[in-house]
Formats: structure tokens, sequence, C-alpha cells
């Protein structure tokens, strides 16, 4: 395990370099303030890395086998995904972008019953690349955060099921050691948690930055935004340069990246942004970091024609989103 950090850290150090070199070579010019910069504004979710849910080490326990019902063969639609989103699961949800167990559940029970058919990240980018699917009401379950919630409630059941997720992690939470188990912080999953998952064939990793999942100061008055966004820098008493703030979002894009990429061993190209925000400086340096698709946290059906670095999600994780919410989802997406 020592060895896996070492690996790990010195991955991190090496992209640092890197992207220090990187950024020397960029416009040196005098750099521009971002007042004017149009932002698309954050959307309020998973806000906080907070539940009352530390715990001991656990495995995940042998799930009760989801008592399956007949499939009832059906068209939905064809040659487009709904992308569910997913962040926390727990027994007693504090926010509303965390859902029960049973809630999950019922979920995949419904997607099973209903003929809806969850399919890999490999098949999703083939369909945003060549706008080619040959599975019909195909589903692309995604989680952010990377919780360790992901492996001990949603895994077992997603297993049972043979359906393929996407977890995007924060990469700089994940830990093997003790201090993950950190006080009012919900637990990150642990690397070996991730080996695991991995061999099973239906778990893909993206990245959800390496730690700008949080709220910044982002004016003189104290009032927050995102990290992704331009920060007010207290120190000098002015909001960053729009270099400064390329700068320091590169840095994490890509320090991410590369931590990852060395983690699951293949190429990490996908990216979900925290809280849903972005604008066009915050799509142009991931894609200079070398991330071809972003997530975002918007609604709406992929198509063929889908901006890659502009892909749209349905929160399912939602407190509220019970089976016949997401029934009614899936209704006012269907083909006529």
């Amino acid at each position: 395990m020592a060895k896996r950090n070492v690996l790990f850290f010195t991955s991190v150090l090496a992209v640092m370099i890197a992207a220090a070199g990187f950024l020397l070579l960029l416009n040196t010019e005098a750099a521009k303030p971002v007042d004017n910069m149009q932002h698309f504004p954050p959307l309020h979710t998973s806000n906080e890395h907070r539940q009352n849910d530390p715990g001991p080490d656990v495995s995940p326990e042998p799930a009760d086998k989801p008592e399956k019902k007949p499939v009832k063969e059906q068209t939905w639609y064809r040659d487009q995904v709904v992308v569910l989103m997913y962040h926390h699961i727990a027994d007693n949800p504090h926010t509303r972008y965390v859902i029960r167990p049973e809630q999950f559940a019922s979920h995949m029970a419904f997607l099973h019953e209903n003929d809806l058919r969850p399919i890999s990240l490999d098949e999703f980018l083939r369909f945003v690349d060549t706008g080619v699917l040959l599975t019909k009401n195909a589903v692309l379950i995604t989680f952010d955060d990377g919780y360790e919630s992901y492996y001990t409630e949603a895994y077992p059941v997603l297993k049972e099921y043979g359906y393929p997720s996407v977890n995007f992690v924060i990469a700089g939470n994940l830990r093997d050691s003790r201090d993950r188990k950190r006080e009012n912080m919900i637990t990150p999953l642990s690397y070996a948690q991730i080996a695991e998952m991995l061999q099973s064939g239906l778990v893909d990793i993206g990245s959800h930055t390496y730690s700008l999942h949080a709220m910044e100061t982002a004016s003189e008055w104290g009032d927050l935004g995102p990290r992704t966004a331009p920060v007010y820098l207290e120190d000098v008493h002015r909001l960053e340069k729009e270099q400064e703030y390329r700068d320091r979002l590169f840095v994490d894009f890509k320090i991410s990246r590369a931590a990852l990429t060395d983690l699951v061993n293949e190429q990490v190209v996908s990216l979900s942004l925290p809280y849903g925000f972005f604008n066009e400086t915050v799509l142009e340096t991931a894609r200079q970091a070398g991330y071809r698709y972003t997530f975002t946290s918007l609604p709406g059906l992929v198509r063929r024609d889908v901006n890659p670095l502009q892909i749209p999600r349905y929160d399912a994780g939602l407190k509220e989103m019970d089976e016949n919410g997401l029934k009614q989802l899936f209704q006012a997406v269907r083909t006529k």
C-alpha cells in the first residue's frame, strides 16, 4: 500500500512540474480581469461533503438479492441516452442530495422491470463520438464525489443486475489510510475498493477535479461561489485575473487526470464539473488538460448532436425522487 501511495504522489509531483512548464508557455501578456466573464451559474448539487456517518472500515455486506420481476419488453426511445446522476446513499439523509439504500434499490428495480438498459461508459462515449448506438432505451448511471457508499450500498445492487456505472471521484480525497475517516466528512472510497470494483468490469472512474469541489470567497463582500469560478484573493484584495484563473484550473485538472490515469491504468478523459458550474474558460481549460468529455448538471437527453464538453444529466439522486418520480422522468422523454 505504501508503494501505491508513493506512485500516486510521484505522479502528482510530475504533473505539477509539467504543468508549470506548460503555463510558462501560455500567453504572458497582461492578464485580464474576469469581472465581465459570462458564467454558467452553479447548481446546488451535493454542496457539502458532510454526513454524520464516519463509522468503521466496512466491506459491502451481501445485499439481499433484488426480487426480479419479469421484464416488460418495450421501446421507450432509440438513438439517445438518459444519463442519471447520483451522489451519496445513507439511511438517514440530511440533505436533498442523499438517498436511502432502499430508494436506490427501487430505482434499479424500475430500470430492470421496464426494459431500460444501462450501458457502459465506453459504449456511451462511442455514441457521443460516432452517433451510433445499438442499445435501445439506453441509460448511463453516474455517481459524483467518490463516496464509500457507492461501494457499500450501490455497487452490490448494480452488480446483482449486471449494470455498469461510472463514478466521478475527487482525486485529492482518495486514501487508504485511517485519516479518510474524518469527522463530519463523508468517507471517500479507498484505493482497494476501487481496485476491487474495476476488476468486475462494471465500474469506470472519471474525474470530479483534484480539489476544486468546494465553495470559495467570490467577492470582496464575502459572497461564496464554486472554486471552479474566479475567486477573490483576500491577500491582495481583488478578484483573480484571467491568466491566474486559467492557471489554477489547469493545474488542478491536469493533476487529477494524471493521478487517476495512474490509478486505473488507462487514460481518464471524462470530467464531471463540481456544482454543475462552467463557463468557456472552464471548458477550454479542461480540454487543454486532456479531457475530451465534460458532464454537467443540466437536465436533458443526450442525442447524436450533443456537445461532448456539455453533456447533460438528470439528477436522480434526490431525497424526494421516489420510483414514481423516476417513472415520470422517463415518461417525459419517451418517444411518442
